[in-house]
């Protein structure tokens, strides 16, 4: 049975919206990579249709077993086709007619789409119908790491719920669920804090390239190291330049908390550190800045390798 972790929040909006037959028509959960927005869409998914009596969800009623093995005909995941992630309006055009045929089972029909905030203005506007006037038998579940990149008028009309990272008790538990070793366990909450993803992606490899890429270029920065900055930001693909600039504005967003006061944990707290002991305030504003001029350009048609050596002139001439 599919478990959430630290996200009583979410679990408990759902359930008292169900019991009151006052379910809204559309959530945009909110959160870092890897905290677990995905896990919670597919749980708010089992509430919702569950059939259970004693208890919801059940985890053994047909509709709770179909969605557990990805196989139930009315929640369909919708999958974006762009390069960098981001979902074309092509992608999303189906989901409007779709919207409007009855469920397969006779009850809710819920979409989930994952990082909406990565389609752009164009592709959010087609579901402006079905925000506006949603079919009564419709849920949107829709999941993002900056709601700012969501248009207003898709946010506005949703139920915005930011998904907290879990416990140190509940992100030990939950790798340890997975067979990794309690070192191991407190290695990875050490790196990454209460992001059970990132722990789990950490562990396995998955994303212990692009956390030495992201150390690298932070302590590059730092020192004001301009021919590690350049190597590092300049041996990618595009796929791993987007992800690597959207990591490095979190160091620089984190190291700009510490310069006000604020310590909390994340992924780079180290790195974050680091920065915010060596670089101004008003030089962090200016990378943070660079970075996401950076990044918007990357998900466009920019040449990468020259959009990467001009970001790494820019954030090196500013320190």
């Amino acid at each position: 049975m599919l478990r959430l972790y630290s996200k009583d929040n979410i679990a408990d909006l759902v359930l008292s919206m169900r019991s009151r037959d006052r379910l809204c028509h559309s959530f945009l959960l909110v959160g870092d990579k890897g905290v677990g927005k995905k896990t919670a869409a597919k749980y708010m998914a089992l509430e919702i249709l569950c059939r259970g009596t004693d208890k919801i969800p059940c985890g053994v009623c047909k509709d709770c077993r179909m969605i557990s093995n990805d196989a139930h005909p009315d929640v369909i995941t919708v999958s974006a086709s762009g390069k960098s992630g981001n979902y074309r309006a092509d992608d999303l055009r189906p989901l409007i007619s779709d919207a409007y045929i009855a469920s397969n089972e006779g009850g809710y029909k819920i979409y989930i789409l994952p990082d909406i905030d990565k389609a752009l203005p164009a592709a959010q506007n087609t579901l402006l119908k079905i925000f506006e006037e949603p079919p009564d038998h419709v849920i949107i579940i829709m999941t993002a790491e900056k709601q700012e990149n969501v248009l207003p008028t898709v946010r506005s009309r949703a139920i915005v719920i930011n998904v907290p990272e879990a416990t140190h008790e509940d992100t030990i538990a939950a790798l340890k669920e997975r067979r990794i070793g309690e070192s191991d366990a407190e290695r990875a909450y050490q790196h990454f804090g209460g992001n059970i993803g990132a722990c789990i992606e950490y562990l396995g490899g998955g994303s212990d390239e692009m956390y030495l890429r992201v150390k690298s270029a932070s302590e590059a920065l730092a020192k004001s190291d301009e021919y590690v900055l350049l190597k590092t930001l300049n041996e990618t693909d595009r796929a791993m330049a987007v992800e690597l600039t959207g990591e490095l504005s979190k160091v620089i967003s984190e190291a700009l908390k510490r310069k006000q006061g604020y310590e909390d944990k994340s992924f780079y707290s180290t790195e974050a550190q680091k920065l915010s002991e060596t670089t101004g305030q008003k030089a962090l504003i200016t990378m943070y800045d660079r970075i996401i001029e950076a990044s918007q350009k990357l998900k466009g048609n920019a040449s990468v390798s020259l959009t990467m050596a001009d970001l790494c002139g820019k954030l090196i001439g500013r320190l």
